[in-house]
């Protein structure tokens, strides 16, 4: 037999082009026959994602999550006084409720942001004046379909007309505004251009934050002071952090030229990770400390031993964990959640969830707050978490009501009482099975079955055919969740339509419990009434901690206190936030159980295949135990580059809907890395060995540069004595260990680096033990031309230094400071005669000038770096965004003095 074998065509331009020209020919005969429909219903290419998931409606129907509805009491001006939540007492009530959860759910997400709690309060002011023209004043606007304008042309839909009023106060948040329309619109509609073209001034500016308006609820929950030490345990993509770092940024009290607290922001991806530095950049303060390692053990620092002998615990007064977590909540913007919601995501997510909320119990002082918080409606990962942690922790943690505190806020309380349902199968398994009994695979079985009817005479199917015949396909039991190609479902062989994931939820009584459960029997849910009735193969998913407390336990627990905020009653997004104060250290049965759970958790992670050091971990041991060197992961350091439309998509929204869609996926697809086993407590050890440097040797003994980069370490003294001599750096008030360099480096870049993160973080060894992505601020930056020493000033870090020098440092009147920034190249003759005098004295190479009157404010920042040239000119060193960020500063302090006269 003669086998000919056909080789793919090599890749050259010619044939490419080739290619392009026989694609552009079918596309013009697909256009010149778009006349003739042949019967075919034309298809809308801008159709929406079809809102609706019968597993997630009856699931969180059975719940009872639409068992209350909110009454609102307002004043005679409409405004809302006060509120509370009333059980509904008939099925109409609960379907009522029902279908305003649902259309809040299907309808756009409100933008929203805030004015940032770090700037001046002269130019916040300005600000909020500028933003009264949009605040309660109601304007007639277009709001387009979703497609745009080639949707309105091609089908002929109409915009729809509202009369809303654009911007409104969130009382809340502090300096917050949520918007009555989404970002679509205020792109597009020409009567909000203005408002378009002022937020995007203000946003360049670092003046204005965009938020979702639950991302801003955490903060404001934990509120942090500003010397207190934050963690922030799961950060990206760094929306809270930096609403974190804009409290710790504030000085603690008059005087002080540095902030005295610091936020630890961590993430375990390390391309994330990277994404909070592009975040906080606009902050511009060094009181952040930018990590990648598993939240679940992150390294426990602790402070000196007392006089007793005994160490305290914990470190950090404040510590968020906005875990990762299905993400359910997110569906207004995130429209796969309907599609792709399992029950099993919160099953599987629930063990990462409270192994992070344990390790930040630890971590947490004692008197010290912790936050609680997802975007999830799911009690399995919301009051079942927070139940086994008050269990866990023994009286050490209490549960906060916080709510009180917060004017304005529409939160219905916590539930003590929830059901343990879950799937038996996971969507991997279902969407195989979908796969194997899809419409093409339908016909290929009805096809073997007429063939082998006609040429064999029998009706058996299964059995082996002769050669040259067709083979039947592997078949599973008749089709079920599945749709065929006309759209229509199909159905079961008494001619009813199964109940699947796309079929609509439309129960018949939202009080028959029994209808509702067998509605979630139907598509595959089992209820499960004790720990005892959870079959052994469903253990590793259904777990003790998720079954609800006994009476006794939840009366002690208190689990009200936690806030549940629903879609349809404040126009969002769903979130919860729960808040625990540290009343007490953890006592000897506390410490024993919370080992016990992480040990249990991380034995268990290794029998599913998750290996705790990959994609979610990194690695230290269960318990107290901290690792001897920090795992360094071999992949790209071309961050900067990659996941660009993610990047900005999450700044912009300013939530964590991508990390929680992730972390469902992998909850079911995680694979084991064997280059880094973990034994409980075990500190970890690199198989192929750790290089200094943060660099991985492979088995062919080469080098891989690593995510993380090299450590900080002191500046050398050839370095630094000169720079302190030129500059004329104060050795009392400014310690020659603030400046650092990355290890491993040529010291191009000196880092400032604060006393806290200094003392706090860096000296007890946290660099051994994490990977560390960022900290500080560039406060000298190599120079490539001749001067008396080879470094200039940076921009970046100006505020924080130039308060300690005393030599080539001026003061300026406003006429000469907005005179520097007026063009990149200026001449001294320009300038007053007083200024241009002090700067001729200069010599070649980088000066700084600051606003008389704001010498050590390094909040309002109006300083800046400039270069004296060889010739009677000055170069500015600063950014266009600084510049405008400046003037607008500038304007609100003379508008001030001018209103004071």
């Amino acid at each position: 037999t003669n086998i000919t074998v056909t080789m793919g065509r090599r890749w050259s331009r010619k044939n490419k082009k080739n290619q392009a020209g026989k694609k552009q020919d079918q596309k013009q005969q697909k256009n010149s026959g778009s006349n003739d429909n042949s019967g075919k219903e034309e298809q809308n290419p801008y159709k929406l994602v079809e809102h609706g998931n019968f597993k997630m409606e009856a699931y969180y129907a059975y719940q009872g999550i639409h068992d209350h509805y909110l009454v609102k009491e307002e004043d005679v001006s409409g405004n809302v006084v006060s509120y509370r939540f009333a059980e509904c007492t008939t099925s109409e009530q609960k379907e009522e409720e029902r279908q305003r959860f649902l259309e809040a759910f299907k309808g756009m997400l409100p933008a929203s942001f805030r004015i940032g709690n770090d700037v001046d309060p002269d130019l916040r002011e300005r600000l909020e004046h500028e933003l009264d023209q949009f605040v309660g004043e109601k304007m007639k606007i277009e709001i387009e379909p979703r497609g745009g304008q080639r949707l309105i042309e091609s089908w002929g839909l109409k915009p729809e007309i509202k009369f809303i009023a654009p911007v409104q106060k969130l009382p809340f948040i502090p300096h917050g505004y949520q918007l009555s329309v989404d970002r679509q619109t205020i792109r597009r509609s020409p009567k909000l251009q203005p408002f378009h073209d002022w937020l995007k001034v203000q946003t360049d500016a670092g003046f204005v934050t965009r938020q979702e308006t639950v991302s801003m609820i955490p903060p404001v929950v934990l509120n942090p002071e500003p010397h207190h030490m934050v963690l922030d345990m799961a950060a990206a993509p760094g929306s809270k952090t930096s609403q974190l770092l804009e409290i710790v940024n504030l000085p603690s009290s008059p005087g002080d030229c540095e902030p005295k607290g610091c936020v630890v922001a961590n993430d375990n991806d390390a391309k994330r990770a990277y994404m909070l530095v592009h975040q906080i950049k606009r902050i511009n303060s060094p009181a952040v400390f930018i990590t990648s390692t598993d939240a679940r053990f992150f390294p426990l620092l602790r402070d000196p031993k007392t006089q007793d002998g005994t160490t305290s615990e914990g470190i950090f007064d404040s510590v968020l964990c906005d875990v990762p977590c299905s993400g359910d909540g997110t569906a207004r913007k995130n429209p796969g959640i309907w599609k792709h919601w399992n029950s099993l995501n919160g099953y599987s997510l629930h063990p990462m969830q409270l192994a992070i909320a344990l390790r930040g119990a630890q971590s947490t002082k004692v008197g010290g707050l912790l936050c609680y918080s997802t975007c999830s409606m799911n009690p399995i990962e919301n009051e079942a978490v927070v139940a086994e942690l008050l269990r866990a922790s023994d009286g050490s943690l209490e549960l906060v009501e916080r709510l009180s505190q917060l004017p304005g806020l529409v939160a219905r309380p916590g539930v003590s009482t929830w059901k343990v349902v879950a799937q038996t199968t996971s969507n991997k398994q279902m969407k195989d099975k979908q796969k194997k009994n899809n419409p093409k695979m339908q016909a290929k079985r009805k096809e073997w079955e007429e063939k082998n009817k006609k040429e064999n005479g029998s009706e058996e199917i299964g059995k082996e055919t002769e050669a040259g015949k067709l083979e039947a396909p592997e078949s599973l039991e008749g089709p079920t969740n599945v749709r065929s190609g006309s759209g229509k479902e199909e159905t079961d062989q008494d001619g009813s339509a199964p109940l699947t994931s796309r079929t609509k939820f439309e129960p018949t009584s939202l009080d028959d419990m029994d209808g509702l459960k067998k509605m979630i029997e139907s598509v595959g849910m089992v209820e499960y009434f004790s720990y005892d009735e959870v079959p052994k193969v469903m253990r590793k998913r259904v777990r003790p901690s998720c079954f609800p407390p006994t009476p006794e336990e939840a009366k002690k627990f208190n689990l009200e206190h936690c806030m549940r905020i629903m879609p349809q009653d404040m126009n969002t997004g769903g979130f919860f936030v729960a808040l625990f104060k540290k009343v007490a250290p953890l006592n000897s049965r506390a410490k024993k159980r919370f080992e016990e759970l992480q040990n249990e958790l991380q034995k268990d992670d290794k029998k599913d295949g998750r290996d705790v050091s990959s994609k979610e971990t990194s690695g230290n041991g269960g318990s107290d135990d901290e690792p001897q060197v920090k795992k360094a992961k071999v992949e790209s350091t071309a961050m900067e580059s990659e996941d660009v439309d993610m990047k900005e998509q999450a700044l912009e929204e300013g939530h964590d809907g991508e990390k929680d869609h992730d972390a469902a996926v992998d909850a079911e697809d995680a694979h084991p890395d064997e280059d880094y086993p973990l034994g409980v407590g075990n500190r970890k050890k690199p198989v192929h060995g750790f290089v200094k440097g943060n660099f991985l040797k492979g088995e062919d003994g080469k080098k891989s540069m690593t995510v993380g980069r090299d450590d900080y370490v002191n500046v050398p003294d050839d370095i630094f004595i000169p720079l302190r001599e030129y500059y004329g750096l104060d050795e009392e008030s400014f310690k020659e260990g603030q400046f650092m360099i990355r290890a491993g480096g040529d010291s191009k870049v000196l880092y400032f680096i604060t006393k806290t993160v200094k003392t706090q973080l860096i000296d007890k060894g946290i660099q051994e033990k994490v990977t560390v992505v960022n900290s500080g601020l560039k406060a000298f930056v190599r120079n490539n031309k001749d001067c008396e020493v080879p470094y200039r000033v940076a921009q970046e870090g100006i505020h924080c230094v130039a308060p300690h020098m005393t030599k080539r440092i001026l003061s300026a009147e406003v006429h000469d400071f907005e005179k520097c920034l007026s063009a990149p190249t200026v001449h001294i003759k320009d300038f007053s005669e007083e200024f241009a005098e002090q700067v001729r004295k200069l010599s070649m190479g980088s000066f700084v000038v600051y606003l008389k009157g704001f010498e050590n404010d390094y909040i309002k920042k109006l300083v800046i770096v400039l270069w004296r040239c060889r010739g009677d000119a000055v170069n500015f060193l600063v950014t266009q965004a600084e510049i405008e960020g400046m003037r607008s500063k500038i304007r609100a302090i003379t508008n001030k003095g001018q209103a004071e006269k």
